[in-house]
């Protein structure tokens, strides 16, 4: 290896949200209204949509109201008639054990400061006791298991509600990417920022409000242009960032952006064909395993095989609303229909 350039950030990088760390924040710093903007719901009247729901799920009963905001949110989707495709999580990838192995080793923790924290009630002032009960909420909110029991739940009221949903042959993301893709939904409704890196991703919608009934549109094709980079480009520095895939890589974006403006003046400077991993791998000591990325990479490619997985779902299955079967099912959740 020649030329070699070695300017490491020493400090290892611990990722604990879903995605690209700093992701969100680059685009926002980097990227204009035109490209990234906050949308109102009735924007989007006559659309169609895809939503990654596991998300959702997890949210939802954080706050202990799992079935009462998916029905909010359902009646929020159609009372805005946008048409929606839910789709639930298939088998994640052999590729992911890392990040799930690290989400199961934080619940575990969460769980046992959350017993000890309880253990001290009985000997605790007032003042203190509100302190510990706000804490175990945040250590509760943790260790959220989702089972089979509570999926069934969601899929009950999506098929009372008339609301198509899907399950993925591999993780929802792909195949919301996939739906994109092939032009059979607008949007994809995901708060999870890997959806960034699929080719097929155009628009991505996030940071929903059932409140204020909004969310935060992105569209793709302008973040390319504004960044000025193509899609090969941004999928290498995002993956190389860490993903879901590769939790463990002692990379930042902040850190790839730098490598990025090394690498456009080596190739401004030479008629060399080079890719960018290509290029760190023969000039830099960043990257150590160049094959092991090339793979991620390749992941997030929306190939003939991953078309052929999926070309042969059905998702023009419309369903209509069994009222009787809804109101028994958010009865007993608590609510009243008049």
């Amino acid at each position: 290896m020649t030329g070699v350039i070695n300017h490491r950030n020493k400090t290892k990088k611990s990722i604990t949200k879903m995605g690209i760390k700093n992701l969100n924040r680059f685009l926002m710093d980097n990227c204009s209204k035109n490209a990234i903007k906050k949308l109102h719901l009735s924007k989007l009247s006559g659309k169609k949509i895809a939503v990654d729901v596991s998300i959702y799920i997890y949210k939802f009963m954080t706050d202990n109201q799992l079935l009462e905001k998916m029905y909010l949110l359902i009646t929020m989707l159609k009372h805005y008639n946008i048409e929606s495709i839910f789709v639930f999580d298939g088998k994640a990838p052999t590729e992911k054990k890392d990040l799930l192995e690290k989400r199961r080793m934080e619940k575990m923790e969460a769980k046992k400061k959350y017993y000890e924290l309880m253990d001290q009630l009985d000997t605790t002032s007032q003042t203190d006791m509100d302190e510990i009960r706000a804490e175990m909420d945040i250590l509760k909110r943790k260790f959220v298991t989702v089972n089979e029991n509570i999926l069934n739940k969601v899929k009950e009221l999506l098929d009372a509600y008339g609301v198509q949903y899907l399950v993925s042959p591999a993780e929802a993301d792909t195949f919301c990417a996939y739906l994109m893709h092939t032009n059979q939904v607008w949007a994809c409704l995901s708060d999870d920022m890997d959806m960034f890196l699929y080719g097929g991703s155009t628009r991505i919608m996030r940071s929903l409000s059932l409140h204020n009934h909004t969310v935060f549109y992105y569209d793709k094709p302008t973040i390319l242009f504004e960044l000025n980079m193509d899609e090969k480009l941004f999928t290498d520095i995002m993956v190389l960032s860490g993903t879901d895939y590769n939790l463990n890589m002692e990379t930042s974006l902040h850190e790839t952006i730098r490598w990025v403006y090394q690498y456009r003046i080596y190739i401004g400077k030479t008629d060399e064909k080079i890719d960018f991993y290509g290029w760190l791998n023969e000039h830099t000591r960043y990257i150590k395993e160049y094959e092991s990325l090339k793979h991620i990479r390749n992941m997030f490619q929306l190939d003939n095989d991953i078309c052929e997985l999926y070309n042969n779902i059905d998702i023009n299955n419309k369903k209509n609303i069994d009222v009787e079967r809804l109101h028994k099912i958010m009865e007993r959740e608590g609510f009243i229909f008049l």
